[in-house]
């Protein structure tokens, strides 16, 4: 008997943890340092391609039991012109405490052993071999890891391609006109990045932006309130705030990199594998954490070593499976820097120009 100890009990690692479950022979321990349910700063959004990795995980139908559906998508240049789109594409919004901690359930069910409230310290090695890990709770022998706790991670930093952004978000209850759209604005205050507007039900929704700090003077919370003053004020003159402002680091790239180390393979944010354009993490999570699972999962049940040389061709896969996508996100982050999007956004009512900003939304 193999075991793996995953660290991060988020979307990467519990997918990690299913698709190594699907192998025989290999015990998972699924760590994560909180308690289920927990916070996470994030929009909640499910992209139709994340919705298509859920199905394919098995838990699609589980996940849509409880997700808001989403039928359009509102999408708003700095020049205040707004486009609704609609379409078949199939997406939804699920707040992320309660997405993540069906996810770790379900792995615990199919057989990962989840222990929550457990804080890795260190990767135990030995000439070039994983021996284990040490934790706030003692140590604990592993024959191989995957590294899933987030951008703040210690165990995985490396030099990667990439800059890291900030997101503050909030919930709020009672706004005027909300639907079955997600909204999204490209605002100058946080443009080419963007703010957003998701509905989680009929009567709340998360409220948020995504920007680079080192693009212009106002802080987080300036920047937060410009969005709001320009863009929501009369939707939340009778709305309710729900908590306190949260605020997230995140580390975005447009080419994994730097994802193997001995004995151990990085997914998730941990990697920094987040959307350039869209700082969008839980298809990506998803996509790379199934990959990791299910190619270190291969080379235990062949009885292979899981040295550096062997784990190595785990970054050329998920370049494979998620590469272009990050890729042509990069290459939209670069036109929303330009004038080329509010000129769009002026003919948004054309065919054409639907059709493609339908396709970048949907990706979103």
């Amino acid at each position: 008997m193999k075991r793996v100890v995953v660290f991060g009990a988020g979307p990467a690692g519990s997918a990690a943890a299913m698709s190594l479950k699907k192998f025989s022979g290999i015990e998972v321990i699924l760590l994560d340092k909180a308690t289920f349910p927990r916070r996470k700063v994030c929009g909640s959004g499910l992209s139709p391609w994340t919705l298509q990795l859920l199905d394919k995980m098995g838990v699609g139908s589980l996940i849509r039991k409880e997700a808001y559906p989403i039928k359009a998508g509102l999408i708003g240049g700095a020049g205040g012109t707004v486009v609704e789109l609609r379409s078949n594409y199939e997406a939804s919004v699920l707040l992320r405490a309660r997405f993540d901690t069906l996810l770790a359930y379900e792995a615990a069910q199919r057989g990962a052993n989840l222990r929550e409230g457990i804080r890795v310290q260190e990767l135990v090695r030995e000439n070039g071999r994983l021996l284990g890990v040490k934790t706030n709770q003692g140590e604990i022998e592993a024959d191989a890891a995957i590294v899933c706790n987030g951008s703040a991670s210690k165990l995985a930093q490396a030099k990667r391609p990439g800059i890291t952004l900030r997101a503050l978000m909030g919930w709020y209850e009672g706004v005027e006109d909300v639907s079955d759209a997600v909204e999204i604005y490209f605002d100058p205050m946080v443009k080419p990045y963007y703010g957003w507007v998701f509905p989680e039900s009929k009567n709340r929704v998360n409220i948020g932006i995504c920007y680079n700090p080192t693009i212009g003077n106002l802080n987080a919370k300036q920047r937060f309130q410009a969005f709001i003053e320009g863009r929501l004020a009369q939707r939340l003159k009778y709305a309710t705030p729900i908590n306190y402002l949260v605020g997230h680091p995140i580390a975005i790239t447009h080419k994994p990199t730097a994802l193997v180390q001995a004995g151990t393979l990085i997914a998730g944010e941990a990697g920094n594998l987040v959307d350039p354009a869209t700082a969008e993490g839980i298809h990506t999570a998803l996509a790379s954490g199934i990959v990791a699972g299910e190619f270190l999962a291969s080379l235990l049940e062949s009885g292979t070593e899981p040295s550096l040389e062997q784990l190595s061709p785990y970054t050329k896969l998920i370049r494979k499976q998620i590469g272009s996508r990050l890729m042509t996100s990069n290459a939209f982050l670069q036109v929303a820097k330009t004038p080329i999007l509010d000129l769009a956004l002026r003919f948004g009512s054309l065919k054409p120009v639907k059709n493609v900003l339908t396709w970048a939304l949907a990706g979103a």
